[in-house]
Formats: C-alpha cells, structure tokens, sequence
C-alpha cells in the first residue's frame, strides 16, 4: 500500500512538472517568434527607409524616416548589427569627405548579413559569394517624375 502512495505521488509530482516545463518552454518559443517578428518588422522598415534614400530618390522625408528608422534599430538589434550598421553609417555619411561606392556597398553586405543572421533565415545554400545591393529607380522615371513636377509646378498643382 505504501509503494502505490509513493508510486502515485511520484506520478503526480512528474505530470505536475511536466505540465510546468511544458508552458514555460511554449511561453519562452512564443516570446522568440513575437521578438523575431518585431526585429523583422523593424528591419523591413530599416531597408524601406535606406532604399527610399538611394540616388535621385532621397527627400528630406525620406531622410528623416531613414534616420527614425536607424534610430529604432538600437531598441531591437543586437551588438553585431548595431556595429555594421554604424560602420555603414560612418561610410554614407555626409561627413566623410572619402566615401566610396565600394565601401558603400562592402558594408552594405555585412549590413544585410547581420540583419538576416539575426532573423535566422534557414537556408543551407546562402552563397557568401551574393552581393547584396539597392536599387534606383532608372533615369526615364525620374526624368518622368521631373517633368511632371514642373508641368505641375512647385505646388503641385497645373
């Protein structure tokens, strides 16, 4: 009768701890998956910003939701992404008076890579060897855009 009491308790004790470790290790997944969700989001918002900024697009709009965006990065990027992205910042800034499109764009890419790092994108054929760029809009579209301005004047209006 004795064995069965401890037998009976210890079960108990076992499904009790089972059922704790269970909903604590679900509560910390689902904590990871809403935290990688806000840096995702953050860092789309991060590279919409950036390619708003590109040659021939940027405005002081533009600039300012890059630089909001930059600024957002510090509550939810980790060490290694906060790094690049600031040597990617001191590259582009307009206070360097040696600024090279190499530069540019080899930072760029350990940019990216960090960020994805961090996302932990789960793709086994990731080629180091990929170059990652932003795009302009060609120049028929801006000269487009141009003259569309000027048909329209300064107000936007005809």
């Amino acid at each position: 009768m004795l064995n069965v009491a401890i037998t009976t308790g210890v079960s108990a004790i076992t499904a009790l701890a089972a059922v704790f470790v269970t909903y604590f290790l679900t509560r910390k997944r689902e904590h990871e998956s809403d935290w990688r969700k806000i840096k995702l989001e953050q860092y789309q918002n991060f590279i919409l910003a950036l390619s708003a900024t590109v040659e021939g697009r940027s405005t002081p709009e533009a600039m300012r939701q890059y630089t909001d965006a930059v600024n957002a990065m510090s509550l939810v990027a980790p060490m290694p992404v906060l790094l690049a992205l600031r040597d990617f910042q001191d590259e582009i800034s307009y206070k360097n008076p040696s600024r090279t499109d190499e530069a540019h764009d080899r930072l760029l890419n350990i940019l990216v890579r960090e960020i994805r790092r961090d996302i932990q994108p789960s793709d086994p054929k990731d080629n180091p060897k990929f170059r990652f760029r932003l795009l302009g809009l060609p120049p028929e579209t801006l000269q487009s855009e141009h003259q569309t301005l000027n048909i329209k004047g300064p107000d936007g209006k005809g």
